[in-house]
């Protein structure tokens, strides 16, 4: 499917936290679902991380939907040291078909998440620096980006 033009203008955002318990399975499963639910109500798309204790979270989707969001992900007790990495307009959706795809390391592959990705090694590291090439971009820091779609299955 790939990228997809935009009918409304839309806002990316990536955040990382730590979370405070360790995440079971059924736990993880649990939050995926219902965040997917949330998302798709109200028009966000994006990718969750959890490696090592952490999320690395990225958003697409309308500016006050992603301000409401980000508000109750600040407050959400599950996790701290919430740091906002990167905000930024968008001309076209990276995970059109996703309103939450999962990544994380293999252990999870086994209960067969619809939406799940094997998170390889570096995958933070290169969201983080594409978000923020194209958060620099619409600042008119540095010229035009691009990036991938989100995976297919």
């Amino acid at each position: 499917m790939g990228l997809q033009p935009l009918a409304t203008a839309i806002e990316g955002l990536l955040y990382r936290s730590r979370i405070v318990n360790r995440i079971g399975p059924l736990h993880m499963f649990l939050l995926v679902e219902r965040a997917r639910l949330a998302n798709q109500a109200e028009g966000i798309t994006g990718q969750l991380i959890y490696l090592d204790h952490s999320f690395m979270e990225y958003l697409e989707g309308p500016a006050a939907a992603l301000d409401a969001l980000w508000r109750n992900l600040r407050q959400d007790p599950r996790h701290y040291d919430v740091e906002l990495l990167a905000r930024f307009p968008l001309t076209q959706r990276r995970c059109a078909n996703w309103p939450l795809m999962f990544s994380s390391n293999a252990y999870f592959q086994q209960y067969q998440m619809t939406g799940f990705f094997t998170v390889q090694p570096g995958d933070m590291d290169a969201l983080l620096d594409d978000c923020l090439v194209l958060q620099q971009a619409a600042a008119g820091q540095s010229p035009d980006a691009t990036w991938q779609p989100c995976a297919q299955d």
